[in-house]
């Protein structure tokens, strides 16, 4: 399991795969990047694009966030690019999976790469600005 050295939680970075890699970058962020440590499960694997465009199966959802390697009572902390996706990812683990400690963090990557201070990495040094 993936834990922050300080808080013992879970981070999950609900982007992209590009943006969390680093590949690219986005307007409002000043930099590309992810913050380490963080799990990426892209926010659209919840939806059923293919055929319903609603959320997919309770089993399917369940198997997508066991990659987590989460309990149920695990703090989890999501972000993504400027807490919209998040918050989708939020509801998917708390109303659908039930998951008891899901906190969304809204200022998300945009906030985090405007302090220098804080870590990040990249698994890149080419970043394609969006």
């Amino acid at each position: 399991m993936i834990h922050s050295e300080s808080s013992k939680a879970i981070l999950l970075d609900a982007r992209s795969a590009e943006e969390y890699k680093g590949h690219q970058h986005k307007d409002g962020a000043k930099k590309a990047g992810r913050i380490p440590k963080s799990v990426h499960i892209d926010w659209a694997e919840a939806v059923d694009y293919g055929n319903t465009f609603t959320f997919k199966p309770v089993e399917e959802l369940e198997k997508i966030y066991n990659r987590l390697g989460a309990l149920k009572e695990d703090t989890i902390v999501v972000y993504c690019h400027s807490g919209v996706r998040s918050s989708h990812t939020t509801f998917v683990l708390t109303q659908l999976l039930d998951y008891k400690n899901v906190l969304n963090y809204d200022g998300s990557w945009v906030e985090w790469s405007y302090d220098d201070l804080l870590p990040f990495e990249t698994d890149t040094q080419y970043v394609e600005k969006k």
